[in-house]
């Protein structure tokens, strides 16, 4: 059970409060449908109705409607409609002011989560001061066919959004590519963790669990083939897949999970700590700012995406030393906006040795936010070649891509954590050190290897990581072994 829930009472005529669940006669037997909404603007969180130190008292007291958020009313209202009691959201059922209550609260977020009876999903809101059950209006055209007199009725006729990709409209994944929900790094985890969802979109209503799914309108309920990481872990710890296969589950995560928004920078590594408490406890790995020790080589080689990135080298190193921290930059929480690399292949072999890492978690949850870090590791490193970045004209692009030979798999692939075009001043200080390589079961494809760029930092021997480097076919892998062939290894740190 959560710290507290809200108690809205056996009917409309009961005054919604904040309770206790420690004071809760039956918890075992008790059910709770939890909350999964946007926030909206910094502005719109701001004045949202919530739980803060001085009004916690008030709260126990009672919740007033005049109060309310329309998104809060709208979620009364539904878990009545249900014939739930109780309800847990966020903002109300977490102090938001008081930093101890916030960081315990938020790190039990995949269990508040995993053992609600039903989540309520708003994928048709933006913000804390919109309603959810609320849809676009329908226009109703009747409808007459001309072949057989006797068929008539109505089509229900609503505006959505253009995109341009083909989906099938019956399926919630709809009107959940349409929403803000569907972009927010909060509402990943909710979805993952909570094992029955409620989703009101601007088009349909829809129910999803482990095993099926169903949209309004559906005459059938259709069966769910996906597994989720629960299902992972489950199939882990009965030796059913390997640990390897469970790195690469947190690696599909963050890949889904690293193109989310967050309304602030520091709630990146947190609004996915539920999750990765989960894994963590499963593998028994230390988990160092979203990358994990066991795995550490391979899950540095993320890439940055998008165009949230900073304009040009010096502005990104700039950006690095002045930034409100997140995360070391040899971590991917440190990037607005990444994906990530699956080694993939037979055999991953580890051409680096990570002598030490730390981070420095801002509190005793391992799993949450961090003030520091830094990775000390022993391996070949060369400058990068003169030739290698291609200039892009006047397009803004985070990437280099060096075609060696025909067939066009031969190649030499960079992407910065940087957006630039022309070629620009600081690119001679950039450094490429060796991380792994990847050779192919049966030697039918071409081994590639795998190496971050490194830029100096501001001591001797400390370094920013900017980008990674991969090379295609075998000419861009003897290529890029080349590269390091009169080097010997040296121990830096990255920061």
């Amino acid at each position: 059970m959560p710290t507290r829930l809200i108690d809205i009472g056996h009917d409309v005529s009961a005054l919604p409060r904040l309770v206790l669940s420690s004071n809760i006669r039956h918890p075992q037997q008790t059910k709770y449908a939890a909350l999964s909404y946007c926030w909206g603007t910094e502005m719109d969180a701001k004045s949202q109705f919530k739980t803060e130190k001085m009004s916690l008292e008030h709260r126990f007291v009672g919740l007033p409607s005049e109060l309310m958020t329309p998104t809060t009313k709208d979620a009364i209202l539904l878990a009545r409609a249900i014939g739930l009691r109780y309800l847990w959201i966020d903002a109300l059922c977490i102090i938001q002011d008081d930093e101890n209550d916030w960081s315990h609260e938020s790190s039990q977020m995949n269990l508040v989560y995993r053992h609600a009876f039903v989540t309520l999903c708003s994928l048709n809101s933006d913000s804390c001061h919109e309603g959810f059950l609320n849809r676009v209006p329908a226009v109703e055209m009747p409808f007459q066919s001309t072949i057989r007199k006797a068929i008539k009725g109505f089509c229900l006729i609503r505006l959505r959004s253009r995109v341009g990709i083909k989906l099938d409209r019956r399926r919630y994944i709809w009107d959940s590519i349409l929403s803000k929900w569907n972009r927010r790094c909060w509402t990943f985890q909710e979805k993952e963790m909570s094992t029955r969802l409620l989703l009101f979109g601007s088009l349909r209503m829809h129910f999803a669990c482990a095993r099926s799914e169903w949209s309004e309108g559906d005459e059938t309920v259709r069966e769910r083939f996906t597994s989720g990481v629960t299902d992972q872990i489950i199939m882990f710890k009965d030796n059913r897949i390997s640990s390897g296969e469970l790195y690469d589950c947190w690696a599909s995560l963050v890949h889904q999970y690293g193109h989310r928004l967050v309304t602030f920078g520091n709630d990146r590594l947190p609004a996915i700590a539920g999750l990765a408490r989960m894994i963590g406890e499963a593998l028994q790995d230390r988990y160092l700012a979203g990358l994990w020790e066991g795995d550490l080589l391979f899950g540095l080689a993320w890439h940055s995406q998008t165009d949230m990135l900073s304009h040009g080298l010096e502005a990104h190193v700039q950006s690095i030393r002045e930034r409100n921290y997140v995360a070391p930059s040899w971590s991917w929480a440190a990037c607005p906006t990444v994906g990530i690399l699956i080694p993939g292949g037979a055999y991953a072999i580890e051409e680096s040795t990570v002598m030490e890492v730390n981070t420095d978690a801002d509190s005793s949850d391992p799993y949450g936010q961090v003030t520091g870090g830094f990775l000390r590791i022993r391996g070949k490193m060369a400058r990068m070649p003169d030739w290698l970045p291609s200039g892009e004209g006047a397009r803004w692009t985070n990437s280099w891509f060096q075609f060696l030979a025909d067939p066009s798999d031969d190649n030499i692939y960079v992407v910065t954590d940087w957006l630039h075009k022309d070629k620009e001043a600081g690119l001679e200080n950039l450094i490429v050190m060796l991380l792994y390589s990847i050779e192919n079961d049966g030697g039918v494809e071409a081994p590639r290897l795998r190496a971050l760029l490194l830029h100096p930092a501001v001591e001797f021997g400390t370094y920013y990581r900017v980008g990674v480097v991969e090379s295609g076919g075998y000419e861009g892998y003897r290529e890029m072994r080349g590269w390091f062939k009169e080097s010997q290894e040296e121990t830096i740190c990255i920061i």
